[in-house]
């Protein structure tokens, strides 16, 4: 790994620019992050397709935590493990989670995206939380808290791939790797290529502004590199909608690289991008609502720069299994060392009484 991709996994993993959102967990899961209180791990029984695995899980610091083996029997996918980078990867759902140990302590990141979650090495066994399950692997599952027993299913997901792209940029003193979503095995071959073409023209103009900046600021040095890095994660892959999430990362040898983020929620049926508006149901009062509650969290938070006067018409957010997370860009409204402020709200918070999640926005259910 280059010296500038150590340093910025360092500060992602700190969670320093991944900013401090909740993690997302189902209802019938979070029962053991609320009510547990002990200290040393409790066993959890696991149970898929009706049969209990001989794998344990573990209640741990108010959290459920799966071995990545056992994520792996029922997700399905593949699970390498690299022994020159001390790194394995388990590739399920669209998303490549990696875990990497070459620093001693377990790093996590999903199509080198760095979420804000942790692995944990206990007894010579990786372990992931739930959380991270069902966020980006298509894990599902149900909590007893009487039994302690977590029933793990698969998700039952769009039948869409996603897969990485390439751009080859060549800059002298200049390390650049980009990668960006492409969608392929839609029904529509116009939906497909609406989608397509709006994730490839955000990375090309974004491969542009860096040409012109470099060439501006002149040549860099071997020793203090210009870089430039993007890639994304799958955040939701069902009821004919697509979530993801993209970044770019820019560094100019300044003292300190700058990191952007993009939100796109897609209707697989048409390819039409959804507003958050859209997610909504164009429900005005709703969106009232909830721009008052964000603002009274981000100015109750640290490293409030002011400026917050309700949400912005064309608002930054991301769809996950459970909610809508609404976020905002570094120095939007807090300082860096903030990074993205991040508001998650649950589907039941935001839609009627009874809604489905994208109801009336496709017509894929």
């Amino acid at each position: 790994m280059t010296s500038w991709k150590k340093w910025t996994s360092a500060l992602l993993a700190a969670g320093i620019i991944v900013g401090s959102g909740a993690v997302w967990q189902d209802n019938s899961v979070q029962a053991a992050s609320v009510t547990s209180k002990v200290t040393a791990p409790t066993d959890v029984t696991l149970k898929s397709a009706g049969k209990t695995l001989t794998q344990k899980g573990l209640l741990l610091g108010g959290s459920t935590w799966v071995s990545l083996t056992a994520v792996k029997d029922v997700a399905g996918g593949t699970l390498t493990y690299n022994a020159k980078t001390k790194e394995y990867s388990l590739t399920a759902a669209n998303n490549t989670m990696k875990i990497s140990l070459a620093d001693g302590e377990p790093t996590l990141r999903v199509n080198n995206y760095y979420p804000n979650v942790e692995a944990k090495l206990i007894k010579g066994r990786l372990y992931i939380p739930f959380s991270a399950m069902r966020d980006y692997l298509g894990v599902q599952g149900s909590w007893n808290g009487k039994t302690k027993t977590l029933a793990l299913s698969k998700v039952e997901q769009n039948s869409v791939k996603v897969k990485a792209a390439t751009v080859k940029v060549s800059i002298k003193n200049a390390e650049v790797d980009i990668q960006y979503p492409q969608v392929s095995g839609l029904a529509s071959d116009e939906a497909e290529a609406a989608i397509n073409k709006v994730l490839k023209d955000e990375v090309d103009t974004f491969v542009a502004d860096f040409k012109k900046q470099t060439a501006e600021y002149g040549s860099a040095t071997a020793d203090r590199p210009y870089a430039f890095e993007s890639t994304y994660v799958v955040t939701y892959n069902e009821n004919g909608v697509l979530g993801l999430v993209t970044q770019r990362y820019e560094d100019y040898a300044g003292a300190h690289g700058m990191t952007t983020r993009t939100g796109h929620t897609f209707a697989l049926d048409t390819g039409k991008e959804l507003s958050l508006d859209d997610v909504l149901q164009n429900n005005k009062a709703m969106r009232e609502t909830l721009g008052k509650k964000v603002g009274e969290q981000l100015k109750a938070r640290g490293g409030y720069l002011e400026g917050y006067n309700g949400l912005n018409k064309d608002q930054d957010f991301y769809v996950t299994p459970t909610g809508v997370v609404v976020f905002f860009q570094l120095y939007e409204y807090t300082a860096y060392a903030e990074g993205f402020p991040e508001f998650p709200f649950t589907y039941k918070e935001l839609l009627p009484k009874g809604a489905e999640p994208f109801s009336g926005v496709t017509s894929e259910k």
